[in-house]
């Protein structure tokens, strides 16, 4: 009996703690079902674990902020669950200011350039922390946006501290996805899923995620945004893993891409260029231990190539 007895504690000890682990690799309050006040009156309050222009790191312009977001209940506009997060534009100072929120933190400033969000390793408020590499992120939307605008999703996976601005400059990133979502009015709850690239082999600490209803700099008054339900996807079990891309060899000519990849035989390869965004630019095949050449029409920056083949996955940057 005692045998018996401290085999199912141990093995309760063991379920509770692989369930504590496979709870740190979602974000806490992903439905938008918890909220609370944030210091400015019952009226101004943030779903819990997630920030906005009313609790960035300058308390003076918090209190002069809009409010970008809200609750939302109606009938239609909660994809399950009793809420969901609403976010709008609207006009204040001479520009317009996106709806947005982040598991991170608001960093404000008058001018919009200079704006960001970041995550901050030392206050648990203004982070989340993750003990594996997603695949991606799912979730449900609908949305409003003005003619020539857009919803955007970004995330990145890192470690440390990690600002993400317009520039969007990938340096440090471990992994990051970028999704735009629909320029025509969705009316019905839709799923969206967004891929997260992986640039580096680094094991995550981090997560950082901002949604926005508007593009950003350039946000248009107006648009709105409902989002429910978001949930990191791991497929661990795919057998992909990311190797040396010192195997990875190529240059860009004209407007050519030159890719030559080491391996032990000749084998069909998927190769995928992304922008500095995240989006996909570009994508073509190949054969691994032969010279390949891969057209294309894209403007000159930095993107990422990412090669597969067998159970294999090489990722470089290039200057194109």
């Amino acid at each position: 009996m005692r045998k018996n007895l401290l085999l199912s504690i141990v093995l309760s000890i063991f379920t509770l703690f692989v369930l504590g682990l496979n709870a740190q690799t979602q974000f806490v309050n992903p439905g938008f079902e918890e909220w609370e006040e944030i210091g400015y009156g019952p009226d101004i309050i943030e779903p819990v674990n997630w920030s906005s222009i009313k609790s960035t790191d300058d308390d003076n312009l918090n209190g002069v902020a809009p409010l970008v977001w809200g609750l939302s209940s109606a009938p239609g506009y909660v994809h399950s669950g009793d809420y969901s997060l609403y976010l709008y534009a609207v006009s204040i100072f001479g520009f317009v200011a996106p709806g947005t929120i982040t598991n991170g933190r608001v960093h404000a400033d008058m001018n919009p350039d200079s704006g960001y969000t970041y995550t901050d390793p030392d206050h648990e408020e203004w982070h989340t922390r993750i003990i594996a590499k997603p695949d991606s992120l799912i979730g449900w939307y609908r949305a409003n946006p003005m003619p020539g605008d857009y919803a955007r999703i970004r995330a990145v996976v890192h470690r440390g501290y990690i600002a993400v601005s317009e520039s969007m400059d990938t340096t440090g990133f471990i992994g990051s996805g970028t999704l735009l979502l629909s320029e025509e009015p969705v009316n019905e709850w839709r799923r969206f899923s967004m891929p997260i690239h992986y640039y580096l082999n680094d094991d995550p600490e981090f997560i950082l995620l901002t949604i926005s209803c508007s593009k950003g700099v350039d946000a248009i008054e107006g648009s709105e945004l409902w989002i429910d339900d978001l949930e990191l996807i791991y497929n661990n079990g795919t057998g992909i893993a990311e190797e040396n891309p010192d195997d990875l060899h190529l240059f860009a000519s004209g407007n050519q891409l030159h890719v030559q990849i080491e391996s032990e035989k000749k084998e069909d390869y998927f190769l995928r260029v992304y922008d500095a965004m995240g989006q996909l630019r570009l994508q073509d095949t190949g054969k691994t231990n032969q010279s390949n050449l891969h057209s294309y029409n894209l403007p000159s920056g930095i993107y990422i190539v990412s090669v597969s083949y067998k159970n294999k996955l090489l990722t470089k940057k290039v200057v194109l």
